[in-house]
């Protein structure tokens, strides 16, 4: 589970049509029993209740809690819950981690390793050929037709958008159309077919090297995405959050950490790593690495005002 679920933006898309997936409905936030945790999470994995269910398992093993799992159906109101108390411990994307910080105090444990990585970028790509290869070429054309995957998706439309207003690039004046396609391999097919020409995804690649392969088209387009080009790519930015709300026990705060940074140990620990936080480590995490995110959020914002 990257950055690529919900996170809710007001904003207003002039000349956009969107094709956005339905959520799911909001978990009960009523008061735990005492003692009982809750544990949150956004249905953006690829099998949410399962992943929920695992992740609460893993935070009351490690902390001797009863734990109750709360599925959100975004990364916008998970953010809010975290801020307001109603959920003690979270797993979410950095843009809510933000977010949340913006509503109340929360602590960061730790953040997710990746295929390797800690860290990954939004991208904007062309597909092979293009004559757009890079920010300037793209700063100087005209008529191109923009395909983004929603208004809520982080490496699909927000981090690749404040990317171009900080490069005083206004894509409302630079894109002929800009369309929402829902998902980031409807945007990747939408390119590699010549239906728009410039789409925005994300970049698994090494932090210490450039950008060079889009990789959210893996799956839709095959061996044909490493065709694609690379027109620009945003500074590294922490894959998703191990949280714990402000005002957590400080013995469960640090069972919590230490639990999770002995996950990578063993077998079975690497077992429920993959189950509870679809990675293969936890990496730490400075408030530092996060100011690429605030920066970005900081933008998109003004842009919308």
């Amino acid at each position: 589970m990257r950055a690529l679920g919900k996170v809710v933006v007001a904003v207003t898309l002039v000349g956009c049509t969107t094709a956005k997936p339905a959520g799911t409905g909001m978990p009960d936030l009523s008061p735990a029993p005492a003692g009982t945790l809750t544990v949150g999470l956004t249905s953006a994995a690829s099998d949410p209740n399962a992943q929920a269910a695992a992740l609460a398992g893993w935070v009351g093993e490690a902390t001797g809690h009863a734990t109750r799992p709360a599925l959100f159906p975004d990364y916008d109101s998970l953010a809010t819950a975290v801020a307001k108390g109603q959920v003690d411990v979270a797993l979410m994307s950095p843009l809510a981690y933000v977010r949340a910080e913006s509503q109340g105090k929360l602590s960061a444990l730790g953040r997710t390793v990746r295929n390797g990585q800690s860290t990954y970028r939004a991208v904007i790509f062309t597909k092979a050929g293009s004559p757009v290869k890079n920010l300037d070429d793209l700063k100087k054309a005209k008529e191109l037709k923009a395909a983004w995957v929603d208004p809520s998706s982080a490496t699909g439309y927000i981090f690749p958008k404040a990317m171009l207003l900080q490069q005083k690039v206004d894509p409302a004046g630079l894109f002929k159309s800009q369309d929402f396609k829902g998902s980031h391999a409807a945007v990747c097919k939408a390119v590699a077919s010549g239906e728009a020409d410039v789409g925005a995804t994300f970049s698994d690649d090494p932090a210490a090297q450039p950008a060079t392969h889009a990789n959210g088209c893996d799956e839709a387009l095959g061996a044909d995405a490493a065709k694609l080009q690379l027109v620009a790519a945003t500074a590294n930015i922490p894959n998703d959050i191990l949280a714990v709300r402000d005002g957590l026990d400080a013995d469960v705060t640090s069972k919590l950490s230490n639990g999770a940074n002995a996950l990578a140990g063993n077998d079975a620990g690497k077992a429920k790593l993959k189950a509870a936080f679809e990675a293969e480590g936890i990496a730490p995490v400075a408030e530092a690495d996060l100011d690429p995110v605030k920066a970005a959020l900081d933008t998109f914002h003004a842009s919308a005002q």
